[in-house]
């Protein structure tokens, strides 16, 4: 396991790139304000008054900075995680700064070419080549916790899976011939649309992860510092991954009537309530 020291180069060049991809991150809410500002289009009565503009929702530019945003949200928290544990494997220092600085360098060009914006595929190559790092620290997170069977190995599966939605969304799309840019349909010849069924219904899975998932981060590694007993945690982390997974399935994959999704999405929420309350009881004494 890598030493963890603030005296490490590529801990260094984690928390610098992490950094600014916060820094990036904030920026975007700051952006879509100055062109709600710029245009004068709120979303709010208030807003709209105050600044003497008007109610209006679905303006093109607006929400192409908005879906820039989102985008960034669906894809850098899991790169915070995933970079986090990749670095107790101790990577390659070479191979690890350059993930770093590749993935933070390709966010930032994705959002210039998204808002810009760039004809494809100028934002599917920057969109791609930041997945592909992600997706290989966390093949070879897991690989290498596999065998412990541990927090950091179903966080790892946790993450890919998240990562696995994008790519399941983007095939919706292509199945279906409907995009939200009009860059991509005219690209591949298809229609501006936002309402098909079938897409909405995988971001709407997707969304759901992101609702959850990182909340499973946080709360199963501060869980860890209460001591539980092992059996009981690797149970927790074991039945909270399976859970997720078995909730995308009947949700996006092969829709199955309720209560299967209902069930699917309350255990792991079970969990993270346990894991919530048993984390605060630990340390209310200390408040």
């Amino acid at each position: 396991m890598i030493e963890l020291s603030l005296n490490n180069p590529v801990i260094q060049a984690y928390i610098v790139h992490s950094t600014i991809l916060a820094g990036k991150l904030l920026l975007m809410s700051i952006l879509t304000a100055a062109v709600r500002i710029t245009l004068k289009v709120f979303p709010n009565p208030e807003d709209a008054s105050f600044l003497r503009g008007k109610v209006k929702f679905g303006d093109p530019t607006v929400e192409r900075v908005r879906r820039a945003h989102r985008n960034d949200l669906e894809n850098i928290p899991a790169f915070w995680i995933l970079a986090a544990f990749y670095l107790t494997i101790n990577p390659s220092a070479a191979w690890a700064i350059m993930f770093f600085r590749v993935y933070t360098a390709c966010r930032i060009v994705h959002t210039l070419v998204y808002v810009i914006p760039v004809p494809q595929p100028s934002r599917a190559i920057t969109f791609g080549i930041a997945y592909a790092i992600k997706m290989c620290m966390a093949a070879q997170i897991i690989l290498y916790y596999i065998t412990s069977i541990s927090f950091i190995f179903y966080s790892g599966v946790l993450g890919a899976k998240m990562l696995f939605m994008s790519f399941l969304t983007a095939r919706q799309r292509y199945r279906k011939n409907v995009f939200a840019n009009e860059e991509d349909a005219k690209a591949k010849k298809g229609v501006v649309k936002f309402d098909d069924q079938d897409v909405e219904r995988v971001r709407r899975a997707h969304l759901n992860d992101l609702e959850n998932i990182p909340a499973f981060w946080v709360l199963g590694a501060l869980y860890l510092t209460t001591g539980p007993s092992a059996a009981t945690a690797i149970t927790l982390f074991r039945v909270y991954a399976a859970g997720r997974i078995l909730h995308t399935i009947v949700y996006a994959v092969t829709p199955i009537r309720q209560p299967a999704r209902a069930i699917a999405f309350g255990v792991p929420m079970l969990i993270s309530l346990f894991m919530g309350a048993k984390v605060a009881t630990h340390y209310l004494a200390d408040m």
